[in-house]
């Protein structure tokens, strides 16, 4: 078996892409506040495009852990490199396909499409399913700045 390769997150989420949401917004309301996040400053994406697809993708499939994460997220054929945003909810959000889930964290992220990206897409999500446990997640509901969060999110 092959050494085990970590993605590192904080590559592609940088701190101003990191919210702390206050009040109890719908999963729907939050993909659509990181979905615009992603496509600030990135000439070529559709924020509605992004929106939908990624609207249509959870409501097929969940991406909700039980640990409290979702990881919302879409592949663009003519995306050229990795974009995230994440949000840090003080009020679990409900996941209404997932009646017994909490979104206490949100992480989106867009991969490029074609094949060369698709194993670091992977990467990704198993560095989220990894480091986003429930003792994690706990640390960064308790973060009061971004910044604070970014830090977390960089440490090993």
């Amino acid at each position: 078996m092959s050494e085990k390769q970590t993605f590192n997150l904080s590559s592609i989420l940088p701190p101003e892409q990191i919210f702390i949401l206050p009040g109890t917004p719908s999963k729907t309301d939050i993909i659509n506040q990181l979905s615009q996040a992603v496509c600030q400053g990135e000439e070529g994406l559709d924020c509605m495009d992004i929106f939908t697809q990624i609207l249509k993708r959870e409501e097929s499939l969940s991406t909700t852990l039980d640990t409290g994460l979702s990881i919302p997220h879409a592949r663009l054929e003519d995306l050229t490199r990795f974009k995230a945003a994440m949000a840090i909810l003080k009020n679990p959000a409900q996941d209404l396909s997932k009646p017994k889930a909490q979104i206490k964290v949100m992480f989106l992220f867009l991969s490029p499409g074609t094949q060369a990206f698709f194993q670091q897409h992977l990467q990704i999500l198993a560095a989220l399913a990894e480091k986003f446990n429930t003792d994690f997640i706990e640390e960064l509901l308790a973060c009061q700045t971004p910044a604070e969060a970014a830090q977390k999110i960089a440490k090993n």
